[in-house]
C-alpha cells in the first residue's frame, strides 16, 4: 500500500485535519471550508468541492456523460468539509452541472437516478447521522428533472430511514430502515444480557401519498428472526458498552427484481438474499456462513455493498472486504483489497464463479460504503466510499479514470449516466465585473444540462437590452468579455439549435 493511502487511512481513523475553515459554514456536520472548492461570480451561494484526477486519465476512453455523487463529510475526521456537502452531479471533466448544499446541520447520500410516472428523476437521502454513522433521522427527498421536489419520505416511527438505499419501482420507492430492538439476550453472541439490536429492514412507501405499503426487517422481533443473528460477522462485543447497539445486519442495498421479490445486501453477514415479499422467505442466500451457493475462485465477498443483478444470471458487487469493528472501536485487518466484481450465478446448480474483478491501483481497504456500476457497454464505475476515490474502468477493466474528494469529503455511491437531462424551473444567473477599464459578465444555470451557448444582452437601461456578445458554454460558470460602457445586463442560455432556453434577470 502507498504512504499517499496509508495517510488517508489514518485520517479515516480520526487524525486531525489541517485545514482551517475559509468563509464557510460555521458549525454542524456540514461546516465546510471554500479552500479547495469551486467559487463562482453568478452563483456566490455555491461552494461544491474540486474534484482531483489522480495519475493520467485515458480521455479518449471515457465514457460521456456525468457523475452522479454526493459530497458527505467522514465524521471520523476532525476539522470542516472541502466545500458544501449535498447531491452533486459532475461532467466526464468534473466541472460541476448541479449542486444542492445541505444546510450546516445536515448531511445527504446516495444520489440516484430513478424513473417515476414514466419520467426521470432524482433520489437522495438527507438527514442527520452520530459521528459512527448510525442514522439519527433521515427521509428520502424525490425531484424531478426540472429540480422541483415531488415527495419527502419519512419512515413511520420506531423505524428511521438510513442512507443505505432508495429505488422506485412503478409508484413506489423501497427504502433501507432500522430500528432499535432493546431487551436482548446477546450472551451467546458475545453480548450483554440485555442488548440491544439495530434491526434492520426495507419498507414500501407510495411516492405520492406517503403511505406506508409494506415492512420486511431481518430480526422480526418475538418471532424466528427472518436472518439469525448467528449469521453475523461482526461480534456482539464490539457493542457491549452501556447503551450501544449491535450492528448485527447493516442492510445496504435493494434491488426490486419480478413481482413479489426484492434482493437485499447485508454487510455484516456478508450475504445477499432473495426475498419474496408475498410470504417474508427467504428464498436463497449467497454469500454468508449459510451460503446456498458454491464460490468459485475468487468468487467469494465479504462485508459487501451494492449487490444487483445486470442481467438474468450476473451479479455486480462492491467487495469492501474490510473489516470488522473490534471493541475499542478500531478496525480489525482486512480480508482482503476492496474491488469492484461481477459474479456469474447458476440459480440451478446454486454456483457462483467470477467474471472480471475491479480491484484499485494502488489498492484500497474500504471500510464501509461503495458501489459497483457496469455500465451498457462493458466498462465500469466503482466508486470507494469511506475513502474518498472514485474509479472508471475500460471494458478490459483498465482504470482508465482515478478521482479524488479533498479533505474529508466522500461519497456513498459514484454513479454514472448519460441520461441526465436537467431543466431547471429557475432562471439562469448572471453577474458582471470591472477589471482594469474591462467589462467581463459571468453566466451560469445550475442544473442546465442542455445549454451550448451564452448570449450577453447590455444596454443603457433595462428597457433598452440588445444582443452584444455571446460564447460557448464553458464549465458551470462562463466569462465573457465585453466592449463598451453597457450598464444594465442579462445573460440568455441558448440551446445546440440556437433556441432561448432561459433568460437572467436583469443585473448591473
Amino acid at each position: 500500500m502507498s504512504r499517499h493511502i496509508r495517510r488517508l487511512l489514518i485520517l479515516a481513523a480520526g487524525a486531525p485535519l489541517l485545514a482551517a475553515p475559509v468563509a464557510g459554514a460555521a458549525s454542524g456536520p456540514g461546516a465546510f471550508t471554500t479552500r479547495g472548492a469551486w467559487s463562482f461570480a453568478s452563483a456566490p451561494g455555491l461552494h461544491p468541492p474540486k474534484l482531483l484526477t489522480l495519475g493520467r486519465p485515458d480521455t479518449a476512453a471515457l465514457a460521456p456523460g456525468d457523475f452522479l455523487l454526493d459530497s458527505f463529510p467522514n465524521e471520523a475526521v476532525a476539522g470542516p468539509m472541502t466545500g458544501q456537502g449535498g447531491p452533486l452531479i459532475v461532467d466526464d471533466k468534473l466541472q460541476p452541472v448541479w449542486s444542492a448544499p445541505m444546510a450546516p446541520n445536515t448531511v445527504s447520500g446516495d444520489l440516484q437516478q430513478e424513473t417515476y410516472a414514466g419520467q426521470p428523476v432524482l433520489v437522495w437521502w438527507q438527514g442527520q447521522l452520530t459521528k459512527t454513522g448510525a442514522t439519527r433521522q433521515g427521509q428520502v427527498i424525490v425531484v424531478d428533472q426540472h429540480y422541483r421536489r415531488l415527495a419527502t419520505l419519512q419512515a413511520r416511527r420506531p423505524w428511521v430511514m438510513s442512507l443505505h438505499d432508495a429505488v422506485i419501482s412503478g409508484g413506489v420507492v423501497w427504502v433501507t430502515v432500522y430500528r432499535d430492538v432493546g431487551n436482548q439476550d446477546l450472551v451467546a453472541y458475545g453480548g450483554r444480557r440485555t442488548g440491544t439490536v439495530y434491526d434492520a429492514g426495507v419498507q414500501e412507501y407510495d411516492v405520492r401519498t406517503g403511505k406506508l405499503l409494506y415492512t420486511w426487517d431481518a430480526l422480526n422481533p418475538g418471532h424466528t428472526p427472518n436472518v439469525p443473528l448467528a449469521a453475523s460477522e461482526q461480534p456482539a462485543s464490539a457493542a457491549s458498552a452501556p447503551g450501544a447497539a449491535w450492528d448485527a445486519y447493516h442492510l445496504n442495498s435493494i434491488q426490486v427484481l419480478a413481482p413479489n421479490q426484492i434482493l437485499v445486501s447485508m454487510r455484516n453477514t456478508w450475504a445477499a438474499y432473495l426475498i419474496n415479499t408475498s410470504t417474508g422467505k427467504i428464498d436463497w442466500t449467497l454469500g454468508g456462513k449459510k451460503s446456498n451457493f458454491k464460490f468459485g475462485p475468487g468468487a467469494s465477498f465479504a462485508w459487501q455493498h451494492d449487490v444487483r443483478f445486470v442481467s438474468s444470471d450476473e451479479l455486480s458487487v462492491f467487495d469492501d472486504s474490510c473489516c470488522r469493528i473490534n471493541r475499542n472501536g478500531t478496525l480489525a485487518a482486512s480480508n482482503g483489497a476492496s474491488r469492484g466484481m461481477v459474479l456469474r450465478v447458476n440459480l440451478a446448480r446454486r454456483s457462483a464463479s467470477l467474471v472480471k474483478a475491479y480491484p484499485h491501483q494502488p489498492s484500497l481497504d474500504v471500510a464501509f460504503l461503495g458501489s459497483m456500476q457496469l455500465l451498457p457497454d462493458g466498462a465500469a464505475v466503482v466508486g470507494w466510499g469511506s475513502l474518498p476515490f472514485f474509479s472508471e474502468y475500460s471494458r478490459a477493466g483498465k482504470q482508465i479514470l482515478d478521482v479524488r474528494f479533498p479533505g474529508k469529503d466522500q461519497s456513498y455511491r459514484a454513479l454514472y449516466t448519460s441520461t441526465w437531462v436537467g431543466r431547471p424551473f429557475f432562471p439562469p444567473q448572471g453577474a458582471v465585473a470591472h477589471r482594469g477599464g474591462r467589462t467581463i459578465v459571468y453566466a451560469s444555470w445550475n442544473g442546465a444540462t442542455e445549454a451550448a451557448r451564452w448570449q450577453v444582452l447590455a444596454g443603457s437601461s433595462p428597457s433598452q437590452l440588445k444582443p452584444v456578445a455571446g460564447r460557448a458554454k464553458s464549465g458551470f460558470e462562463t466569462s465573457i468579455t465585453l466592449n463598451g460602457g453597457y450598464r444594465v445586463f442579462e445573460v440568455r442560455a441558448l440551446g445546440a439549435g440556437g433556441q432561448t432556453l432561459g433568460t437572467s434577470a436583469t443585473f448591473h
